[in-house]
């Protein structure tokens, strides 16, 4: 049985690093394995390696996010759910050295996987990763305060996470791979959509942008609808049984997660949606597994 004192740890590290949202690291993994296995034997120690690096990545972004957020004046004690800082559950100054550390020990990761399962084209894809994850919220970019926060997101989780574990695992670039990421990219991206539209007042406050504040409260909605619903249609036009069908049966919680958002309930709706993040993805890649 854990202590007090080690579950007093898990929790700042969940409330640190935004454990909730760990399902937009794991799943792209899953997928892309999942489509390389139609062409290649699967190594477990390079999946292994590659969560690890997306994890470790996916965690320093959002510790760098909340360290620019809080030191930008768009977090805020009286209104933010971020935490990690606000409530000195870590450092000020410690956050960006250790969002730094973790960002180099992804990196060494990728090398070293690049290396030793001969893709150089990884590190290309490893640097376009680490750079929309570090400017996300970075002085000089932070593209996410001029509502271009979505676009950075799917990319990040959907075509370069899952191309790249594609290219782990098979050894070269494949469309296939990046076409799988979309479905999934959608629901990671209605992951931040959700958190945006619940800190939309605060974002006008502090004088920044986001596509939910922009677009309104209906419109806001409107979008989140599309975002968790494409996915079910797009999965259908891949032309596999499976894999349109075995994700039907995650559609009921993405009717409940809309249910939510009609009622303005977004505490509950931003971790709600990466638990989709997780049904969806999971049985859209058994899916696929009995589909190629």
């Amino acid at each position: 049985m854990a202590s007090n004192t080690e579950t007093g740890v898990l929790r700042k590290i969940f409330i640190v690093f935004r454990a909730y949202s760990w399902p937009a690291s794991l799943v792209p993994v899953v997928i892309g394995t999942v489509a390389a296995a139609r062409d290649a034997a699967i190594s477990w120690p390079a999946f292994w390696l590659t969560f690890a690096a997306a994890l470790l990545t996916h965690s320093a972004a959002n510790l760098a996010n909340t360290y620019f957020d809080w030191r930008n004046g768009v977090d805020r004690a009286e209104t933010a759910d971020d935490r990690g800082i606000l409530d000195g559950l870590i450092g000020g100054r410690a956050a960006p050295y250790a969002a730094v550390s973790m960002f180099a020990a992804a990196g060494l990761i990728g090398l070293w996987l690049a290396w030793s399962r001969s893709v150089p084209e990884l590190v290309a894809l490893g640097a376009a990763g680490f750079a929309l994850a570090w400017f996300y919220t970075a002085d000089g970019s932070a593209y996410k305060y001029r509502a271009l926060g979505e676009i950075g997101i799917f990319l990040a989780f959907g075509p370069l996470i899952t191309g790249g574990t594609a290219l782990i695992q098979s050894g070269r670039l494949d469309a296939w791979p990046f076409l799988l990421s979309v479905p999934v990219g959608l629901l990671i991206v209605a992951i931040l959509h959700a958190n945006n539209m619940r800190d939309a007042a605060g974002d006008r406050a502090a004088g920044i942008s986001t596509l939910a504040m922009k677009a309104g409260p209906a419109a806001a909605l409107a979008v989140y609808r599309a975002l968790v619903l494409a996915p079910f249609l797009v999965a259908a036009l891949y032309g596999l049984k499976w894999a349109f069908l075995a994700p039907l049966l995650s559609l009921p919680l993405a009717l409940r997660l809309i249910a939510l958002a009609r009622g303005g309930r977004f505490t509950e709706l931003v971790p709600a949606t990466a638990g989709l993040v997780t049904a969806f993805g999971l049985l859209f890649a058994t899916g696929l597994h009995l589909s190629i």
